[in-house]
């Protein structure tokens, strides 16, 4: 054992002398930054007009774009007890900025002052307060090494921001709020073969921008970044959670969508018969609430912009009176309407909506297909190729580190099961992952010899597909006692699955929710969770002279995960 165990240490410590090397694009950009922030001191050689002459060149590390401070030397000031000179009084007189480089000398327009023959140009050794923007077209892994690389330089102070959006207006604006001097706004553009980093650096009182790079990053190299974080990063547990709700309501689903199209996701809560729509911050405030039919129970939610009309609807498949409706609610001139119902199971699979048929006593029926919207109607498309016995809930597609197309879907034991494109399975659980909230007896057979009917239907955990790392997040719910999972569950966790091509990777994102996990959703580097503690009761507040009833929501950061 301890021989696998630094054998393991070797190739991690390998590994990450590999992406440190000077060959790796990350350091290479990271370089490049401090270079403009290495602390320099020169003299003014000569002024003329708003242009300085200056005795610093490229052999002394200047270059152009970098900013210096001008100053003026004062007089002497002396040590209060013997009176020896200890240096002299410095005062700022102006700003420049290098505009041409030899390799003795260089050349500086003036922002603002009038320095004079004599005066010192500097960069200082103090840390450089700057606002770190990272596009979401950037892979999260790439940002968060990038950002580790030039933190741990000591040299820059950064500064965080939620923003992963927005052109340099709107970022410049969120710098100046939080008092940077800079920004660093991290962007890309994405090909078959390679990712290109795009990197500016702008000056946050005037928005000038001192910086333009850019470095090429293979996908090879990405991936090898996300197997070194997944050996490497700690595992999440409840106490790691950003933010939590103590909601005083009994919810069952969640999901999160640009409802009002200001680009801004918001959260979809089921509650009873209502839905419930929040603008989620370091507090949860409530926006809307659509009142539901009386005899509904929520089975799955979804959000997708049906209508191309830039806002995201509302989809809902609820079981009423023995049957099957799903529902679409629209914003319409600030309410919300329902647009249209049917007796179809619907879900959003990638940017599509799909359907499938249910009989009543059997549960699904018929194939999944595909689901279109027009002038308020749905209309049945084309079936969609699935394993046989796979049903509209049980599955995600999901693309292996090998670039082929997969089938990852649950069956009703429990257990996860991976398909390849021509329906082989090449991969199964070991374990089931907990068993699913809602499940369905079907009905006895009408003959003793007809076992058709025999069993249950249930409607499966949201698996969701994050192409950017080729992971599914996976619910595993942990019963309180195993021979009785009737009782519940102790605790909850999420996982993500990864396939290699050979072996399926798992890691633990989440772990330790108390309780039974009900639902989740990912927005951004978000994972929001729906929790209910065990037997529906928070212990905590009837101490505490609380409602006892209700569930929780749990905020967890995915950003470096």
């Amino acid at each position: 054992m301890k021989l696998r165990i630094s054998v393991l240490v070797f190739l991690l410590a390998m590994f990450f002398a590999a992406i440190t090397s000077a060959e790796d694009p990350l350091t290479q950009l990271k370089e490049d930054t401090l270079a403009y922030f290495k602390p320099l001191k020169g003299k003014v050689v000569s002024v003329s007009g708003d242009m300085i002459s200056s005795d610093l060149g490229s052999t002394s590390g200047m270059r152009a774009g970098m900013r210096f401070t001008v100053l003026r030397e004062g007089a002497p000031f002396l040590h209060p007890i013997t009176k020896e000179p200890m240096g002299t009084i410095e005062t700022a007189v102006g700003t420049a900025v290098v505009k041409e480089v030899t390799s003795d000398g260089s050349t500086l327009a003036v922002i603002k002052g009038t320095p004079k023959e004599g005066d010192v140009l500097r960069i200082s050794e103090a840390k450089v307060r700057i606002l770190f923007f990272q596009d979401k077209s950037v892979d999260w892994n790439l940002g968060e090494r990038y950002y580790r690389l030039l933190k741990d330089s000591g040299r820059i102070d950064l500064i965080d921001t939620p923003l992963d959006r927005g052109d340099d207006s709107v970022v410049l604006a969120e710098a100046k709020q939080k008092d940077a001097q800079m920004t660093l706004l991290l962007r890309a553009e994405e090909t078959d073969k390679e990712m290109i980093l795009q990197q500016k650096l702008l000056w946050v009182d005037d928005a000038s921008k001192m910086a333009d790079s850019e470095v090429k990053v293979s996908n090879a190299y990405v991936q090898d970044l996300h197997f070194g974080e997944r050996m490497l990063s700690p595992v999440g547990s409840a106490g790691d959670a950003m933010l939590f709700f103590d909601l005083p309501f009994s919810a069952s689903l969640i999901a999160s969508g640009d409802i009002k199209g200001d680009g801004k996701q918001e959260l979809i809560i089921t509650s009873g018969r209502h839905i419930r729509i929040y603008a989620p911050g370091t507090t949860l405030q409530n926006l809307y609430e659509i009142k539901g039919n009386a005899s509904d129970d929520y089975l799955w939610i979804d959000t997708l912009d049906i209508d191309g009309d830039g806002k995201d609807e509302i989809i809902v498949t609820a079981m009423r009176n023995g049957g099957i409706v799903s529902s679409v609610y629209g914003l319409r001139d600030g309410e919300f309407v329902l647009l249209r119902e049917s007796d179809l199971f619907l879900r959003r699979l990638n940017n599509s909506l799909v359907g499938q048929g249910y009989e009543k006593g059997e549960g699904f029926h018929g194939p999944v297909f595909k689901v279109t919207f027009e002038n308020g109607v749905f209309k049945k498309g084309d079936p969609i190729k699935l394993p046989k016995g796979v049903n509209i809930y049980d599955f995600a597609p999901l693309e292996g580190l090998d670039g082929l197309q997969y089938i990852l879907a649950y069956d009703e034991t429990g257990h996860l099961n991976l398909y390849n494109k021509g329906g082989l399975k090449v991969w199964n659980s070991a374990e089931d992952l907990g068993g699913f909230q809602n499940a369905f007896k079907k009905d006895a057979p009408t003959m003793p010899t007809d076992t058709i009917n025999r069993g249950v239907w249930s409607i499966k955990d949201r698996l969701l597909f994050r192409d950017k790392d080729k992971e599914v997040f996976v619910i595993k719910r942990v019963p309180l006692i195993n021979m009785a999972r009737g009782l519940g569950n102790k605790n909850s966790q999420i996982k993500t699955l990864l396939w290699t091509g050979l072996s399926m990777e798992e890691r633990v994102v989440v772990e330790g929710i108390s309780g039974s996990l009900l639902d989740y959703a990912v927005t951004g580097d978000r994972l929001i969770v729906l929790s209910k503690p065990l037997f529906g009761i928070k212990a905590k507040n009837i101490l505490s002279g609380e409602n006892p009833m209700g569930d929780m929501l749990y905020v967890y950061s995915l950003k470096g995960r």
